[in-house]
């Protein structure tokens, strides 16, 4: 008679197969060591964690690492410390990333006058800005890429890096124009149309730079003719058809223009008259100007 496996046994198992995974890495990715024999002088170690830094990052880390403990006055113990940053840097990984920003951020804190502070300082900035999000999307990684490029430009100016800086904080603003775009086209769309108007206005404000202006000022137009304030949406109009006449939008706002003064006699004291009828496809417009 076969003895029945209890509860407790399986239990038992689990627990020792948990255990050795835990402590022995069964199955999974190998665990990098560190060899009596791979110790040397802090360049020969130096060279050797930079030659590992992209292929194996883990072991290039060691290697930054013991530098720094066993020739802490060296120069190289220094450069290890960005060696750490890097290596985090080079894995790519969400929280890879944010690790190698706090690295890279202690560096220039505690070296705040090398050479290597206008790297680390703009790495900073890599480690978000490679982590920003499409429009439409949550934007946190875009704000602190910013900031982070405002702070490298500030503090190093005239350098290439900050030329650099420069260009990916162009990009970085630009993403977050759209985003603010797309909120206001989402509250027009489900015909909130003040939330709309105040998300366009942002637009205009803080980012003069969008791009696609006639299309920014047509659904600013569109937003005040639901809102029944006439002047309004006659003014972007206008606006549009004076600078943007060739444009899909240019010529929207031409016939936008007669529906306007419609409504303006048809409904002068009312705040806000019915829901206007147009032909306006909402959903899916992502045809440029």
């Amino acid at each position: 008679m076969r003895k029945k496996i209890t509860f407790p046994f399986i239990s038992m198992v689990l627990l020792i197969c948990f255990s050795m995974t835990m402590f022995t890495g069964c199955g999974g990715k190998k665990k990098s060591t560190l060899e009596p024999s791979e110790i040397g002088t802090d360049k020969e170690l130096f060279d050797k964690a930079n030659s590992k830094v992209k292929r194996d990052p883990e072991k290039a880390r060691m290697l930054y690492k013991e530098i720094m403990h066993l020739y802490p006055d060296s120069i190289y113990s220094r450069r290890a410390k960005i060696g750490i940053a890097d290596s985090y840097y080079k894995e790519g990984d969400s929280s890879s990333l944010i690790i190698a920003a706090n690295e890279y951020e202690e560096y220039v804190n505690l070296y705040p006058n090398s050479p290597d502070s206008i790297y680390a300082k703009f790495q900073v900035s890599q480690c978000y800005f490679r982590q920003m999000k499409k429009p439409g999307r949550d934007q946190t990684n875009t704000h602190l890429a910013i900031k982070a490029l405002e702070s490298m430009i500030q503090l190093y100016p005239d350098t290439k890096e900050a030329e650099t800086a420069r260009k990916n904080l162009e990009k970085a603003r630009l993403n977050l124009a759209f985003h603010y775009f797309e909120i206001g086209k989402s509250n027009y769309i489900i015909r909130a149309a003040k939330g709309a108007i105040n998300r366009f206005k942002q637009v205009m404000d803080e980012y003069p730079e969008y791009p696609d202006k006639a299309k920014l000022f047509y659904y600013t137009g569109m937003s005040y003719f639901r809102l029944g304030e006439f002047e309004n949406a006659i003014s972007f109009f206008q606006k549009i058809i004076n600078t943007y006449p060739q444009t899909k939008y240019g010529k929207k706002a031409q016939k936008m223009l007669p529906k306007v003064a419609e409504y303006q006699k048809k409904y002068p004291q009312k705040p806000q008259p019915p829901e206007p009828k147009t032909e306006e496809k909402e959903e899916g417009d992502n045809e440029g100007q």
